[in-house]
Parts: C-alpha cells; structure tokens; sequence
C-alpha cells in the first residue's frame, strides 16, 4: 500500500501523528506495583504501606505489593530502591529518617535523596509530644527550662536511640532553649516510655501512638506539642511556640517516592492515583490507628518541600550537636 494511503487510513481511523510516536506508558501499569519499606513488619511505615498497597491498586487496576528491605538505618531499603529502573514499578516509604540518615552518616550514604528520588505524595503527619512523669515536679515546658537551666546536666531526656527523631528533637530543644539535659538512649522508643512511666528518666520525646497506652494510663504527662496547632486528640496540651519555644514546629512525616527519572506521566498517575487513595476511609482509619493523620496537603511538591527543610533542619542540628555515630 501506498505509504499515503497508509496514513491516511491511520489518521481517518483516528489516530494522530502524536499518537503513533507516543511512548507506551499509557500502558501503565500492566504489571504488579512493588512498595519497599526499608524496616521490618509491623512497623509505622509497613502499616501505612500496607494501608494505601489495596487502595492504590484497585485504583490502578492493577496489584501493588508491599516487600520489606530493613538494615542500616533504612539504608538498604532506600538504596535498593535509589538503584532500581525509573519505570514506576518500584516504589519506597520514605519517612524522617530519609532526611536524617544523609546527616548521620555522610560517609556511608550512597545515594541523594534529592536527586535520585521524584516525590509522588505526602501520606501523613504525626507529632511529636515532650512528656514527663507525673512525678516530676514540673508542669509545663518553659517550667522544664528553667529547671534545667537552675541544674544543668541533672535532668535525664530518654529517646529511641541515638540518631533517632527523638534523640535529634531533645537537641534542638536544647538548642532552642539553652538548656542542658542528660540524653539516656534506648533500643527503641517503647522501652523509653516504659522507663519514662517508671521514673527511671525524668522527659522523653516520643510519638502518642508509642506512648497512647501509658497516657491513657495517666503514667505518662504530656507538656507540649510539635505541631503547628493544638492537636485534636490532646486539646489541653499546647503547641512549643505557644510555650514561647521557636523553631519546635516538627513532626514525623510518610511519603511515596518512586527512583529519579520515572516519566512524568507516570508520575502524574501515581500522584492522581494517591489523591483518590488517601481519601478512602478505611485507608484514613488504618492510618489513625497508629497515630497518623491526613496532611491538608498531600502533593509531590508538598512532600518535595518538606524533605527539603528536613535536610537541613536535622543537618544542622547533627552539626551544632556535635553527634557521631558509627
């Protein structure tokens, strides 16, 4: 046939010259979705992954696993995923430790998260809350200052571990406020609440879904929020800036990235495609359940914002802090 005749065929059939030198990735996705969660099962991040994995596929048509790549401080997980081909069909849990970890350890960090990471969406906030035992006789935070301040390096502030978030928020506590406090690690936010209900320490910064049952328990006081309002859950505990502490304004954060390079529209339909998924209420309730909540804004670039401030929030505290780890 007459290559005129042929086009013309083609285009009396509907289709356009755009249409004929299109990619395929119109296609996407025509095969199973991988979500890496770099830490074990049962975890914040594998039940989020795990929330949104049904959802996203009965949105896409199409299957969406959830694999667990744990070790190195989500290293192997985020690094396995930074490697992976930018197709859309390798995706990753970031969280806070995806802006920490780069500041921790800058020797050993293999990949950048800026540059070999595409946001797709911002999937929940959490704050942090700054608890003290009962027993100990102080009743609001600028009162914790003061204390401190009166009895440098006397008053012990638990965390989940050195490097942790809860370890990097009592630094720039100490940071914001002058203060010294004596910083007591643990292996793991749990064992610091429960040593916190005890009185073995006197503070702690740890999430309320860590400490919910001891708070509930009234073992457990909570003096002040990081969040940029009061939180719903705990109307009488005020935010750090209405404690007349700067710079406090921090919370735990989940994101779905996917490996730089992934064509934008398959970017643009992942990014559609989590719009839907995080209005699901079953998919809101799940996340509730581990003290998790919608953010008013759930887009690539909101959550592209947000590790940026990260980075240089938690590298400067890492900095100022003089931490080293090994």
């Amino acid at each position: 046939m007459n290559p005129r005749n042929t086009l013309a065929a083609l285009l009396a059939a509907g289709l356009t010259a755009a249409t004929l030198t299109a990619p395929a990735y119109a296609a996407y996705p025509d095969r199973p979705i991988k979500i890496v969660v770099p830490y074990v099962a049962g975890g914040s991040s594998d039940v989020i992954a795990r929330a949104i994995s049904d959802e996203l596929g009965a949105v896409l048509g199409q299957s969406v696993v959830v694999e667990n790549r744990a070790g190195a401080g989500s290293m192997i997980g985020t690094g396995y995923v930074a490697n992976e081909a930018p197709d859309g069909y390798t995706l990753l849990i970031a969280d806070v430790p995806f802006t920490i970890v780069p500041a921790l350890y800058r020797e050993r960090v293999k990949y950048d998260v800026q540059k070999d990471f595409a946001p797709i969406a911002l999937l929940g906030v959490a704050p942090t809350y700054l608890f003290v035992n009962p027993s100990f006789p102080v009743k609001t935070a600028p009162e914790l200052v003061k204390a401190a301040k009166a009895r440098p390096g006397t008053i012990s502030i638990g965390s989940g571990g050195n490097g942790a978030l809860t370890h990097l928020m009592a630094e720039l506590f100490m940071i914001n406020t002058g203060s010294q406090l004596v910083h007591v690690p643990y292996k793991g936010a749990g064992a610091a609440v429960n040593d916190l209900a005890a009185g073995q320490i006197q503070t702690s910064f740890t999430t309320m879904a860590s400490a919910s049952a001891l708070y509930q328990a009234k073992r457990l006081r909570p003096i002040a929020v990081s969040s940029p309002q009061r939180h719903k859950d705990t109307p009488d505990v005020p935010t750090f800036e209405e404690a007349g502490i700067p710079n406090m304004t921090v919370e735990s954060w989940w994101g779905l990235v996917a490996p730089a390079g992934v064509n934008k529209q398959v970017l643009d339909t992942l990014s559609q495609a989590m719009t839907k998924v995080m209005q699901a209420t079953r998919v809101k309730a799940r996340m509730s359940a581990v003290g998790v909540s919608a953010p008013a804004d759930t887009s690539p670039r909101a959550l592209e914002n947000l590790v940026k401030v990260d980075l240089a929030r938690w590298k400067d505290v890492v900095q100022r802090a003089n931490i080293k780890l090994e």
